[in-house]
């Protein structure tokens, strides 16, 4: 939606640009057109006042009305007409005195004989702010051009309108504008998803990287502490081994000796857990036991647990069912667990302390 919408503005400007461009164009076109029209309009007029300064009286006027069609009549001028102002009769057409004759001239058949007069909408001639001539729409066009024709006998004031040719209008460069666009916003908008794309894989790299070394730095913390548990148990287990052998009661070295065994193993888990978690991150899941898996928990942490005369509440049920996952982790998360239950409650009352687990399938 956002590409379709920079598009479309895209196309809009463009377009706009263009049509500027081009109604300028034909504004300029227009105004060449204007004073043409205006240039003919002021040489037609002009020769009115050569006719006058060469005719008299005696001149035929058939012969002056075939070669100048404007004319429609000519007679002796009439002393109450003024020899300079023109004036006004009806549908276009003007009295022009001269100093013998006067002229009856047709403006409209002036100005349909000028071929720059079809390029207008409208085409008006004034006098004094009078329309004489009016060609074309009576509704006002958006372009206007006005001039003031020079001459004292006949100071007539040219008007043309048009409007903009909307049909010409550069539609196929339009057209090709809004391709050429949407090429472009596809482009970059590929180009910024594919930046994008490879900042986000080169952050995902570098992040599973730090991960790996964080991970790797955790896990040797926890295993430099998950060791130190079964080795203090195993010395503590060999030196009571010892003693009871000093003291010669063999009887009860081999629990001592099992345990000892069952230490080591957990401590050869740790190091096979680490090995695997540094190089690879897949982790093989097992059926899992809960109870066996606490109960070897509370062998491991039985120092803990009785030098904080902590009680410890199990309602894992016998039935309850194996579920997947990596043995040796869960056995850290209830070790993790059960020693931090155990240090929260150091400064706890003595035989105030306790711990209950509880578990159910869902």
């Amino acid at each position: 939606m956002l590409k379709f919408a920079i598009c479309l503005l895209l196309t809009d400007l463009s377009a706009l640009a263009l049509s500027i461009h081009t109604l300028q164009q034909q504004y300029e076109e227009h105004s060449a057109e204007f004073r043409i029209l205006y240039r003919d309009v002021a040489l037609k007029l002009s020769q009115h006042d050569v006719i006058l300064t060469l005719l008299s009286a005696a001149s035929d006027p058939e012969r002056v009305k075939k070669a100048f069609p404007q004319i429609l009549i000519l007679k002796t001028r009439s002393q109450e007409f003024s020899a300079t102002e023109p004036q006004l009769e009806c549908n276009g057409t003007y009295w022009l005195n001269g100093q013998h004759v006067s002229l009856l001239i047709d403006l409209k058949k002036v100005l349909s004989t000028l071929p720059q007069s079809n390029a207008f909408r409208t085409l008006r001639l004034y006098l004094h702010d009078t329309p004489l001539v009016v060609l074309g729409d009576a509704i006002t066009p958006y372009w206007q051009w006005h001039k003031a024709l020079v001459g004292d006998s006949q100071p007539f004031e040219l008007a043309a309108g048009n409007d903009p040719d909307w049909r010409n209008l550069p539609w196929v460069s339009v057209l090709l504008f809004a391709l050429l666009w949407a090429m472009v916003v596809e482009f970059v908008s590929r180009y910024l998803m594919y930046k994008r794309q490879r900042i986000l894989a080169d952050l995902r790299a570098q992040f599973s990287e730090l991960t790996r070394l964080n991970t790797m730095g955790e896990i040797t913390a926890g295993m430099v502490h998950e060791l130190n548990q079964p080795l203090t148990a195993i010395l503590s287990y060999n030196q009571t081994a010892l003693s009871l052998l000093k003291q010669e009661r063999s009887a009860e070295i081999a629990p001592l000796l099992d345990a000892a065994v069952v230490q080591t193993k957990r401590i050869s888990a740790l190091l096979t857990d680490l090995r695997q978690k540094m190089y690879s991150d897949h982790v093989p899941l097992q059926p899992v036991n809960l109870k066996p898996v606490w109960s070897r928990v509370l062998m491991l942490l039985e120092n803990e647990l009785q030098a904080g005369k902590v009680k410890i509440i199990n309602k894992i049920p016998d039935d309850l069912p194996p579920f997947l996952a990596a043995p040796q982790w869960v056995e850290q998360i209830l070790h993790n667990l059960l020693l931090n239950a155990i240090q929260a409650q150091q400064s706890n009352a003595p035989t105030s302390a306790w711990v209950e687990i509880a578990a159910q399938p869902t």
